[in-house]
């Protein structure tokens, strides 16, 4: 079990984070940051919350304390939403993430549920890096005469070892969907495992025609956002057509062997430079150019050896399937946003369940009409949505047996429904969908027309009847007079 520290003086804070996270974490609170040091000593934790508003700075005391005894636990920074200036300050001071105070209960879960992906690939990228670090060939030469690509000697214990890290980086990338974590991680790791101190993802934009900065390390924010790149021109263009990587020595060559004109060796260059970069490395999703990295000298003053490229050229491949990944991520992201949004602005009640019978999709209409929220019975069997529509939706789901307008009565309500229902497949799972809507107004509407026009025909026959019955009386006296 994950556990998790609060640290705060305010008790409707803490109050409020016991309600929401008992029983899935083990929680410890702090009051102070001292005790907050001494928790973080003795106890394993996994993410901390820190209330910003701690009397007498504390927040930021403990979190300059955390730099000084080199301890990086993942911070979530509880901020009031009337202090929006303090989010770029809580984030330059090492948080991970910010909690915008009035806390509510699904912000709770969901910040700690993101925090702990965070935590756990930190952990797994610690891994990576500590491993990259002992299995370093130790035959490296450390200073050479010129600059460039150099060949050093490896085993092929060598080349195992780094595959199975870079097997483990992969598995790490794979369980990333969303592209800016993506990114953040690719240049963090990037800048950790090759030592580098700048480090840039390039995003292809492929509808504008250009390529921009998404991410980075090393390079100032506000040169970064004014750096954009043609797609048809230079080192884009480059990439796109031979999908290698790319460093001044290739360009040489490219010159030497009148694949490039020195005019567009030139602009490449100036380009490389402008990212400040010792080598692009290009990202490839659906075949396609989709992104660039960048790195730049290594701090160590180095060069790049032929090793470090073939490696690169390894983990590029694994980047661009969690690249491809994450599009895919984001369309169905998309797609499922533009689904909840026409869901739930259908005039009709819909619920939509699994195989096994739980409820994944229940729009407002439906709990309107049903009195129950959607957040007490999303996910959960669908019994609880009551035995009227508990039996029409489950005999969809098992015996295949669909309706169509069917009317019924709430036992307890006596409200009309008319209902609907179809099976679906979703991936190949089976599920089933009634839309039903409350038509009890139309039934009375229907019932007071014909009402209405039940009277309507009542006194019509009356007043046929009460013709007649004139009629008959003035001939009666008719014939009287002329008897007379």
């Amino acid at each position: 079990m994950y556990s998790i520290l609060i640290v705060s003086d305010d008790n409707s804070v803490n109050n409020l984070f016991k309600k929401s996270l008992n029983g899935d974490y083990v929680i410890y609170y702090a009051k102070s940051h001292e005790d907050a040091l001494q928790l973080l000593f003795n106890k394993d934790i996994d993410i901390t919350f820190l209330d910003v508003l701690l009397e007498n700075d504390g927040a930021t005391k403990l979190l300059e304390k955390f730099k000084q005894i080199n301890i990086e636990p993942t911070v979530v920074l509880v901020i009031p939403e009337s202090l929006p200036m303090l989010s770029d300050d809580a984030l330059k001071i090492g948080a991970y993430e910010l909690l915008e105070k009035p806390l509510t209960h699904d912000a709770i879960q969901h910040a700690s549920k993101r925090a702990l992906e965070k935590q756990s690939l930190k952990k797994e990228l610690g891994f990576i890096h500590s491993h990259i670090k002992n299995i370093q060939p130790a035959n490296k030469i450390t200073e050479l005469s010129e600059p460039g690509i150099n060949r050093q000697p490896t085993t092929s214990e060598i080349y195992l070892k780094y595959k199975e890290v870079f097997q483990k980086f992969s598995k790490v990338l794979a369980r990333v969907h969303d592209l800016g974590k993506l990114a953040d991680l690719t240049v963090e790791a990037m800048s950790e495992i090759f030592g580098v101190g700048k480090a840039v993802f390039v995003l292809v934009y492929k509808k504008e025609g250009l390529s921009r900065p998404y991410r980075y390390l090393g390079i100032d924010e506000a040169v970064a956002k004014k750096i954009s790149f043609n797609n048809n021109e230079s080192i884009m263009l480059w990439l796109a057509k031979n999908y290698q990587i790319l460093t001044k020595d290739v360009i040489e060559r490219e010159v030497a062997s009148n694949k490039l004109s020195i005019r567009e060796a030139i602009n490449i260059q100036r380009e490389i430079n402008i990212l400040q970069a010792s080598l692009c490395i290009p990202v490839l999703a659906y075949g396609n150019l989709s992104s660039m990295i960048t790195l730049g000298n290594k701090i160590t003053g180095k060069v790049f050896f032929d090793e470090d490229i073939e490696l690169l050229s390894m983990l590029a491949g694994y980047i661009g399937m969690a690249v491809e990944n994450a599009f895919l991520y984001r369309e169905a992201n998309l797609r499922k946003i533009q689904n909840e949004n026409i869901l739930e602005n259908i005039p009709c009640g819909v619920i939509a369940i699994n195989s096994n019978g739980r409820i994944n999709a229940f729009n407002k209409n439906a709990a309107k009409m049903l009195s129950i929220s959607s957040h007490d019975i999303l996910g959960k069997d669908v019994k609880h949505i009551g035995s009227l529509f508990t039996d029409i939706i489950l005999r969809t789901l098992k015996d295949k047996k669909t309706y169509e307008m069917r009317e019924v009565t709430h036992p307890t309500t006596h409200a009309v429904y008319s209902v609907s229902t179809s099976l679906l497949d979703a991936g190949g799972e089976l599920g089933a969908i009634m839309i039903f809507s409350d038509i009890s107004e139309i039934r009375k509407l229907q019932l007071s027309l014909s009402a209405v026009r039940e009277l309507e025909s009542k006194v019509k026959n009356l007043e046929n009847r009460n013709t007649s019955s004139g009629i008959s009386h003035e001939l009666s006296n008719i014939l009287v007079t002329q008897s007379d």
